[in-house]
């Protein structure tokens, strides 16, 4: 399958509620809306779902076929029939927030929002600099082959584009190897209206021939205050 990574121009919620998504990933129309929680007019309790980060994988014909989770988990996806997207490509997987509820052989998807996942850059791939729109930082875990974020970036409706510098890769005097990659953040000139939440993914897996257990990741991010700095352990 072919991974789609490289979407990173991202348009944040609006007020009404939706989300666009610009670049290689697209919008994703579902048909199936997210629904969990119970109604005391009728009774009926609906099912807990899972949210989660993960791989969603298309088949030859465009259909939504498995989710793999990054706990390693490859899910069938039983209501295939019922999920409708628009610009989406065959034998392709793409990473998402996918809201699901597991059943028996598999998994029911309820909702999923692409996130944009491009691979980290080389600093000669930014001729015209690096540009640091300042955000905050909700959430950061790695999980499975991504470092995931949760970030809160001050926008109205404009395109916002992220990208991931790779900075360089150090060994420390005891053999313990760092990846030093910080974010990219083009707000584009969009109004610092209110708080947004961005999801994003850095795919781990072109650094599984160079990082080992014990070997770490330190990922910064341009804020209000300057650059700070998260570490986590590869």
């Amino acid at each position: 399958c072919e991974k789609l990574f490289e979407s990173n121009e991202y348009r944040l919620m609006n007020k009404a509620g939706r989300y666009i998504f610009k670049g290689i990933i697209g919008l994703l129309t579902l048909s199936a809306g997210f629904i969990s929680c119970s109604d005391d007019e009728d009774g009926y309790v609906y099912p807990p779902l899972l949210s989660e980060f993960a791989d969603v994988v298309t088949d030859a014909s465009g259909a939504f076929t498995h989710i793999h989770t990054d706990k390693g988990e490859n899910l069938a996806i039983v209501n295939t029939s019922e999920l409708i997207a628009e610009g989406v490509k065959s034998d392709t997987i793409y990473r998402t927030l996918s809201r699901y509820e597991l059943v028996d052989g598999g998994g029911k998807i309820y909702s999923l929002q692409a996130i944009p996942a491009p691979y980290a850059e080389p600093l000669n791939a930014f001729p015209d600099g690096i540009k640091a729109d300042a955000v905050e930082m909700q959430s950061i875990w790695r999980g499975g082959d991504y470092l995931n974020m949760v970030l809160l970036v001050k926008a109205q409706n404009g395109r916002h584009i992220f990208r991931f510098v790779e900075d360089s890769l150090t060994t420390s005097s005891t053999g313990v190897h760092t990846l030093h990659v910080r974010l990219y953040h083009d707000a584009d000139g969009d109004l610092p209206a209110y708080t947004q939440k961005a999801y994003l993914s850095l795919p781990l897996s072109p650094y599984a021939s160079r990082l080992a257990s014990g070997d770490s990741i330190l990922f910064s991010i341009p804020t209000s205050a300057g650059w700070q700095q998260w570490a986590r352990e590869y």
